[in-house]
């Protein structure tokens, strides 16, 4: 089966899914929709999209779209979600899922009532990177998991500076739900479930946005892991950092931005006496298709199967919510000055 895909939104982040879509088979993209027109137009030239839709309505009338991707500001991802969905059209939604959990609840909800598959983007967790850090920890090749780091640098003005919507506290939020929902996601892919989650935001302001634009997470794994999540908007120099570490009881592996290749997705070092046969720091080998935009197209192809045979697929719209509830409870935690329990209410 071909699943036929219609995406709103060609703003940035719209170019890794096209050049990750363009490479599967089992997906067509036949049309596409931006209140820019002449930046969907740029869109649908370079990569051989049909068809140009007018309006919202107009892409929800088209019988001949299997599925949506919406790739649009934080504060348009419920309302977008839940016509789609009730239009019975299946759902690829970016990245936070939704704002609150009652907003996550009610995707989920008018997903399952009608019929319709929602997914969360989460594109790390299909790198084979992060797949080779999942499979290491697995084998057991570094002991339990004691302590997981995640670091999230971006230079000022990089990312915020491409998509102003960021700095809008509806459209972006703050460097938590933007850009840490990353670790969050990829942390219960590697690590599992979390138990208790605090948070301090920095009270110095480097960003001009109305929200944080530089916070310290700490966390707590029902395994009895603990972890760490820095994320900040605001470093004048060095390079763009996002990056895992996970430290067990019998090695260390760490996955992050490679070197000198911005394309790749990322690069592993481990320590591993049980794996290697000795104590010292070892380049793990990753397959050559790990650009950026296959992790894209891994995780879409991933959907498209669960759509047409009912594969189950690695992350689905729950997951998007686990990982947007351990934002939200950084956020309770920063106001609060207490350590918040997860799951929160709805």
């Amino acid at each position: 089966m071909v699943v036929r895909v219609a995406l709103v939104g060609a703003g940035n982040v719209a170019q890794g899914h096209l050049a990750g879509l363009a490479e599967q088979p089992t997906i067509e993209v036949v049309g596409i929709l931006d209140g820019d027109r002449a930046r969907a137009e740029d869109k649908a030239t370079a990569f051989g999209i049909p068809r140009l839709y007018d309006s919202w309505e107009q892409l929800l009338a088209d019988g001949t779209v299997d599925c949506v991707g919406l790739l649009l500001p934080h504060d348009l991802h419920e309302r977008f979600t839940v016509e789609a969905l009730t239009a019975g059209k299946h759902v690829v939604c970016e990245k936070p899922l939704g704002t609150t959990i009652t907003s996550c609840d009610r995707m989920l909800a008018t997903a399952e009532r009608h019929g319709r598959h929602l997914f969360a983007v989460q594109n790390r967790i299909y790198s084979r990177a992060y797949e080779k850090v999942k499979e290491i920890v697995v084998s057991g090749a570094i002991g339990e998991v004691l302590i997981a780091q995640t670091n999230g640098f971006e230079p000022a003005g990089t990312i915020v500076g491409r998509q102003p919507w960021m700095i809008d506290h509806r459209g972006g939020g703050g460097v938590l739900i933007t850009q840490a929902v990353h670790a969050a996601y990829a942390l219960r892919y590697l690590v599992g479930e979390v138990h208790r989650v605090s948070c301090l935001f920095s009270e110095k302001k480097v960003v001009p946005m109305a929200a944080e634009d530089s916070a310290v997470v700490t966390l707590q794994f029902a395994s009895g892991a603990i972890g760490a999540m820095t994320s900040t908007f605001t470093t004048a120099h060095g390079p763009f950092d996002h990056s895992i570490t996970l430290h067990g009881t019998d090695g260390y592996v760490t996955v992050g931005s490679f070197p000198g290749d911005p394309r790749r997705s990322a690069s592993v070092r481990a320590i591993s006496p049980r794996f290697f046969g000795d104590s010292a720091m070892h380049e793990v080998p990753i397959a050559e298709d790990d650009l950026r935009h296959q992790a894209f197209g891994r995780m879409w192809a991933d959907y498209a199967s669960a759509i047409g045979d009912g594969t189950p697929a690695r992350c689905t719209g729950i997951d998007g919510k686990r990982a947007v509830e351990v934002i939200l409870a950084a956020y309770v935690s920063n106001s609060s000055g207490a350590v918040v329990t997860l799951p929160l209410p709805g």
